[in-house]
């Protein structure tokens, strides 16, 4: 197992959420790239290397606040970003 960001593993899997969705009208690569990169430079970072440590963390982000943590950042910069894609309007579409 490689050493990976737990938190970032949630965080792209919250990001198909529909409270997301309705916020960030925008798909592209480039606007769900800028909003994960925001959320993640916000939260706190869980590197893992072992399985173990991955089934730790996992539980321990199964407690409600930490994942509306996740969900809140996840939240915050999507609506920067739906206010402010750093996109030109051609490259808007696509889908998460």
């Amino acid at each position: 197992m490689t050493v990976f960001n737990y938190t970032e593993q949630l965080a792209k899997e919250m990001l198909k959420r529909d409270e997301i969705n309705s916020i960030l009208t925008c798909k592209c690569e480039q606007c769900v790239d800028d909003v994960l990169a925001m959320a993640l430079n916000k939260l706190p970072a869980r590197y893992v290397s072992t399985e173990s440590g991955r089934v730790f963390v996992k539980a321990n982000y199964m407690q409600p606040q930490l994942q509306s943590d996740v969900l809140k950042e996840l939240t915050s910069a999507a609506m920067v970003v739906a206010s402010h894609p750093h996109h030109s309007r051609g490259e808007q579409g696509g889908s998460v």
